[in-house]
């Protein structure tokens, strides 16, 4: 039933000459429900849930016109046949009815209106054009979820900004998106019907709605992309519409969500962490929240986050509403438009976003950008973990990006994510060059393969081959400058020597080819031992770093951790029998002209309790740095022998290392008589600051070996020779070949290798 004219003057009149209203009435929008609210009808706001004793005519005035819901605002409520005021209600959300606009509702005091960026022409401002090396690269699968629930126009707006941003700028699969909207479809509150064009650029919407707007259909997406997703992938969230939190009416912070009851519905914090939860871990979670309160949730998603990376934006904090506008949220405008190079009209931005100028947009500048030029009213908050991250989250990559992994887990992200420096798999060393290196390290098994190659022969030369991959987005060429180094947990440039560069033939984008070889000539190779190898490669636009240019502790570690065009290889395998023994000498380094204190990590988790480990160090670094899970055994007036407990990581925390230091530590490794045969790995590495400098890693593979050598006799055995049972465990070595043990030095054994025997 329709009010009577005269009630509906009466109430108008009555409502702006309200005190409170009027000493306002120029940041106060009024609106009226143009018909009567029966009694015992129901007045629903989240939060509040009224029996109206009455029939009812309804105001609202909405006392922050300019902000998204939650929002404070006033309902009043009048005796239908009197216009008498009766009841107000203080609220955050309108009654459905006027929200919903499924009822007449006539608008009778608007002095605010909201922003209409497309034609105020604040995004056709002269600024910075797009960046043009925005191309869409990523080590692993893109995906994306776009959440809008109880939607306005401005909030599938933004969907569509952000949808075409993705696919036309990024190039992410639209099957890899997931549109989660309203009552599932192009469609929002008081839409017409045909919903008419975007009025970005005025064409037709081109998002893909898959699911409404609720709980439900966001677990329904996350179940999509949880069945995808892999390790290495990375998931944007956009969550858009309306948000609230304590003192809105609810317990917590929340999102709105459509209801199908036409009902305000709250979709808690703790229940979308519940449903992230859904998620297998993967690498990198972008998370930016448009609606109100949404600072509230920053904490929550980054404490249980399922991503190794995690950065949160959101448009407000959790005390404050966000704002709203005619066609965008001025946030979500200003963040996408970041993301994408222009505003969605095509006006340029305002100022650079790229301000590093390195052709790509990460996720700190993009909201470093929205946060510079966002509306007074917004209060944009952004968090990551780790810390730092957020300037090495990418959308997209430069053209050129060749790079050699540092370990299996690596895939050329920077900075390196997880898994250790120092155990480069695709600087792989042989003692002849080979036929076919691409059917030797190109196979499936090869690729997944840290423990390819050989152990440097002196007195030959030696052959070096290199796997690079290519993350950019063009066909790229490059080369590959190769140095050595002793073994050592802080291998600094002055300690590199120079073997060569490589040329890298044209790699395909997403490829592996291999490079080389390398040789390394024997005269160059300065004896028996160990090596570490330094890789830097360099291609098109993607320069090797200088390492000329490093002078501080700090510069190191970003030299080696957030640049993949530089990788380590600190690893060998030892052949080792049971009941013997065998040493990992290694060179502990301090930094020119500089006193630190470091870290000496002994990694020895992997080996059984049973193996007995001992580490000889000057005394001067360990007598006065704390030992854990390692205790003194014995000690001269130079050194000190630690017992290390296998099975721990084991540490020397605090060495005060001088400037000038370069000494060389050493760790034996008893292997006991009843040790189970297999590959044991164990690592040491140098920590300065809480970062790790370096690292040296060997493989321990005990088992039955063809050859048993004789360090104190020098003489090789076959190990079932009566001779080969009787070397002690410290003097027992194997080898794989008896040609290998000659050449060492080694005489064959008169008995069972008297083929060899020169005596």
């Amino acid at each position: 039933m329709k009010l009577k004219q005269e009630i509906k003057n009466q109430i108008r009149s009555a409502v702006i000459a309200r005190s409170e209203i009027a000493a306002k009435k120029d940041k106060i929008n009024l609106s009226l429900l143009d018909e009567v609210l029966p009694k015992n009808d129901r007045l629903r706001v989240l939060g509040v849930d009224r029996t109206l004793e009455r029939d009812t005519a309804v105001v609202l005035a909405d006392l922050a016109p300019e902000r998204n819901w939650a929002h404070p605002c006033r309902i009043y409520l009048h005796d239908a046949a009197t216009g008498k005021l009766y009841d107000q209600i203080d609220a955050s959300f309108p009654p459905i009815q006027i929200k919903r606009g499924s009822s007449p509702v006539e608008h009778f005091h608007t002095p605010v209106k909201l922003r209409d960026s497309v034609r105020s022409g604040r995004s056709i401002a002269s600024g910075t054009a797009p960046p043009v090396n925005a191309l869409a690269n990523h080590p692993g699968q893109r995906y994306a979820i776009l959440f809008s629930g109880d939607s306005d126009n401005r909030h599938l707006n933004d969907l569509e900004f952000l949808y075409r941003t993705l696919i036309d700028i990024y190039n992410f699969a639209p099957a890899n998106i997931q549109a989660v909207n309203h009552d599932g479809t192009i469609n929002y509150d008081g839409a017409p019907n045909p919903i008419g064009n975007w009025p970005g650029d005025n064409t037709a919407y081109r998002i893909v709605v898959n699911e409404p707007g609720t709980r439900a259909g966001f677990q329904n997406a996350i179940t999509a992309i949880a069945a995808q997703i892999q390790p290495e992938d990375l998931l944007l969230i956009h969550t858009n519409n309306h948000g609230a939190g304590p003192g809105d009416g609810v317990a917590d912070f929340c999102l709105c969500a459509q209801d199908a009851a036409n009902d305000w519905a709250a979709y808690f914090v703790n229940d979308f962490i519940s449903d992230l939860g859904g998620l297998p871990a993967f690498e990198v979670l972008m998370v930016m929240m448009e609606q109100c309160r949404s600072g509230g949730f920053i904490n929550p998603i980054i404490n249980n986050s399922p991503a190794i990376w995690t950065h949160v934006v959101t448009a407000v904090a959790a005390g404050d509403y966000s704002l709203g506008g005619a066609n965008f949220d001025p946030f979500a405008e200003d963040w996408i438009a970041a993301l994408a190079g222009q505003y969605p009209n095509g006006g340029a931005l305002t100022q650079a976003v790229d301000t590093n100028n390195d052709g790509r947009l990460s996720s700190a500048e993009i909201y470093v950008y929205a946060n510079a030029v966002h509306d007074v009213g917004d209060t944009p908050q952004s968090s990551e973990h780790p810390a730092g991250v957020d300037e090495f989250i990418f959308f997209g990559l430069p053209n050129h990006d060749l790079f050699l992994r540092d370990n299996l887990q690596d895939h050329g992200r920077e900075p390196l994510i997880g898994g250790g420096i120092c155990a480069s798999p695709d600087i792989i060393v042989f003692n002849q060059e080979l036929l076919d290196p691409d059917s030797i390290l190109l196979s499936s098994a090869a690729q997944d393969s840290d423990i390819l190659g050989e152990n440097v022969e002196a007195g030959q030369d030696n052959f070096i081959y290199l796997r690079v991959q290519n993350r950019g987005s063009q066909v790229t060429a490059g080369t590959a400058t190769i140095f050595w180094s002793q073994p050592s947990v802080l291998p600094t440039p002055a300690s590199w020597n120079l073997i060569g560069q490589v040329p890298i033939p044209d790699v395909p984008p997403g490829e592996m080819i291999v490079a080389g070889p390398l040789k390394w000539n024997k005269a160059d190779i300065p004896g028996k031992g160990h090596y570490c190898f330094v890789g830097l490669t360099d291609s098109g636009n993607d320069p090797a770093p200088d390492h000329t240019a490093i002078q501080t502790v700090n510069q190191f570690y970003a030299f080696i951790r957030e640049s993949n065009n530089a990788t380590w290889k600190n690893f060998n395998v030892e052949d080792v029998f049971k009941n013997s023994v065998t040493n990992m000498a290694f060179h502990i380094q301090g930094w020119p002209r500089k006193h630190m204190a470091a870290d000496l990590m002994v990694n020895l988790t992997e080996l059984p309790a049973d193996f007995d480990v001992r580490l000889r160090i000057l005394r001067r670094l360990s007598e006065g740095a704390t030992k854990e899970h390692m205790a003194l055994d014995e000690q001269t007036t130079m050194y000190q022998k630690l017992r290390v407990e296998s099975g721990n990581e084991a540490c020397l925390r605090g060495m005060a290392l001088n400037p000038s230091d370069d000494t060389q530590a050493t760790i034996e490794v008893t292997v006991p008589e009843g040790a189970v045969e297999g590959a044991y790995r164990i690592s040491v590495s140098q920590v300065v600051d809480g970062k790790e400098m370096g690292r040296i890693t060997r493989m321990l593979a005990v088992g039955e070996h063809p050859f048993m050598a004789n360090r104190h006799s020098l003489e090789v055995h076959i190990p079932g020779c009566l001779w080969a049972s009787k070397i002690s465990a410290k003097h027992r070595t194997a080898y794989k070949t008896v040609e290998r043990a000659i050449k060492h030095g080694y005489n064959g054994c008169y008995y069972c290798l008297k083929e060899y025997n020169t005596d």
